[in-house]
């Protein structure tokens, strides 16, 4: 059986990096997912210990705004909008001219997807502090979400202005730079935003994005610099093997497949790109169906990992298993090409000419 190279099915990063960075910027660090389930508990318990300090402080310092503010944004931080929204109203009550009152206003605001009064609060904060950096980039940030790119410019360039070494008002500049179309300065922007601060994982990653589809070899640094600023990543991690998979590298791509597999069993796409590999590259077939299998079994309406399921048995010979595969990729996806195709190969071996 001879097989075609066909378009390796991978997933780009996006502007979904805007709003991790947002998500990102109001909950604090980014956190890895919890590899078991004591440990999610323990860590589930050091919050709620730092609510109860923070709500015992307060019961010894009432008139202090900072502390309702910092307990506002535990709140936030548990996805408890309502006593989040109580305590932000109890820290503006006692200190209106405080701009980090502000600032978490606008982010319980953004949850709760009012921009429009996110976008008020961060300009009150604004104007309280006009010699900050935090509440101008909190404005870029979200201009940007809304892809109002010439006002993200706008407030991109003060933060600059009063930080030239600000990482993050970098990082804002390459995605808007890129989401206006200019490439090119967009890696600009995003490498000065890593020489600034080597361990920013978001421009880090879009460094490497970028770097990956102008087919720059120079992108695996960039995933390998993203996991030492969060070791194993689960984004990180993908990227880097489906990098050493472009670049032809494929056992240490399958390497670091089966590195995110193990750390991250719901990963489809490292299931499905194994599978790519042992069925396209190196024809061993069980392994093929192993992880074709997974990855269905994660999704079971992933139209390509069904259609290579069939692929893979009909190179082992195996037509009945291939056309009840190719069936269902139709099923999943009427006039599927690939699946057709599939149906007619199989056809002229039953039937030819």
């Amino acid at each position: 059986m001879i097989f075609r190279q066909r378009k390796l099915h991978f997933r780009m990063l996006q502007t979904l990096l805007v709003i991790l960075t947002l998500l990102t910027g109001l909950w604090g660090c980014h956190e890895n997912k919890e590899k078991k389930t004591d440990t999610a508990q323990k860590e589930s318990t050091k919050k709620v210990d730092s609510v109860q300090l923070l709500t015992y402080q307060i019961t010894q310092d009432s008139a202090n705004s900072t502390l309702y503010t910092l307990r506002a944004g535990l709140y936030l931080k548990n996805g408890r909008i309502d006593p989040a929204l109580r305590d932000i109203g109890t820290a503006i009550d006692l200190n209106p001219e405080a701009p980090e009152n502000f600032i978490m206003l606008g982010n319980i605001y953004f949850v709760l997807g009012k921009l429009d009064n996110g976008l008020a609060s961060y300009k009150k904060a604004a104007r309280l502090e006009p010699k900050s950096e935090k509440p101008l980039l909190k404005l870029a940030e979200t201009y940007l979400m809304l892809q109002d790119f010439n006002k993200a410019s706008f407030y991109i360039e003060q933060a600059v202005s009063l930080n030239p070494n600000s990482s993050r008002a970098y990082y804002f500049r390459g995605i808007q730079r890129m989401e206006t179309g200019d490439t090119v300065s967009a890696i600009t922007q995003l490498r000065i935003a890593v020489n600034l601060d080597s361990s920013n994982y978001l421009a880090l990653m879009q460094a490497g994005s970028l770097l990956s589809a102008m087919r720059d070899s120079t992108a695996v640094q960039y995933f390998q610099d993203a996991l030492k600023a969060r070791p194993d990543d689960e984004q990180a991690l993908y990227y880097l093997a489906r990098q050493r998979q472009e670049q032809g590298k494929l056992d240490r791509a399958l390497d670091e497949y089966h590195r995110v597999t193990v750390l991250y069993p719901d990963n489809k796409l490292a299931w499905y790109n194994q599978g790519y590999i042992f069925l396209v590259e190196k024809q061993e077939f069980e392994n093929a169906i192993d992880a074709f299998q997974q990855a269905i079994a994660i999704d079971p309406s992933y139209v390509e990992a069904v259609y290579n399921l069939g692929r893979t048995y009909e190179a082992m010979g195996q037509y009945d298993k291939a056309r009840e595969q190719y069936k269902l990729a139709l099923k999943l996806k009427s006039n599927y090409p690939l699946a057709i195709d599939g149906m007619n190969r199989l056809d002229a071996i039953k039937f030819p000419d």
